[in-house]
């Protein structure tokens, strides 16, 4: 687990991929518009990368929330049935 995800709970590791994600696709929209913006370019990579850290660290704690994080897990079984569903307690 990263530095960062290591001291957060299921709940505040979700959150934060939420809001690392707003700031991506926050960021790409930027770039269409802006393609040559050199900052935002380097901010756009670095969420990005925090991005698939965090997926990753999710994955490997609690199961998959893409399908690109779904080899990510640790487990050797198609485990996606096992999580609480978003409209259940504990779900997304």
């Amino acid at each position: 687990m990263s530095v960062t995800c290591q001291k957060m709970n299921r709940r505040e590791l979700l959150n934060y991929i939420n809001e690392i994600s707003f700031a991506v696709d926050d960021t790409k929209l930027f770039l269409d518009t802006h393609p040559w913006d050199q900052n935002a370019l380097l901010f756009f990579n670095e969420c990005s990368r925090k991005r698939s850290e965090a997926l990753r660290d999710y994955a490997s704690a609690y199961g998959p929330l893409t399908i690109d994080t779904a080899t990510a897990c640790e487990s050797d079984y198609w485990s996606w049935i096992n999580e609480p569903w978003p409209w259940q307690e504990g779900g997304c």
